[in-house]
């Protein structure tokens, strides 16, 4: 993995649901929706009820439920924890 590619890892506490590059992820904020993308500041936010939508590298777009959670973003590697989620695609 090149230090510009920008690494997900989707992690509920049963599971890895994913774990790869992405083109970008967008996440259902507790205070609005929001977008990650590569070369993204380094964030620490809270998630609320909603979707999150992962576009691969393989230009594959995914979506999973979400109940709520956090995430992080530092360094182009996004960690996202949530209570509880789904595949939906």
């Amino acid at each position: 993995m090149a230090t510009e590619d920008l690494h997900l890892e989707l992690i509920t506490p049963e599971k890895i649901l994913y774990s790869g590059i992405v083109g970008f992820v967008d996440l259902p904020g507790a205070t609005g929706r929001f977008m990650i993308l590569r070369e993204h500041g380094a964030i620490i936010s809270t998630l609320a009820k909603g979707f999150i939508r992962v576009m691969g590298k393989d230009s594959v777009e995914r979506r999973f439920d979400c109940t709520g959670g956090v995430v992080e973003c530092l360094d182009n590697r996004i960690t996202v924890l949530i209570d509880g989620a789904a595949n939906k695609a």
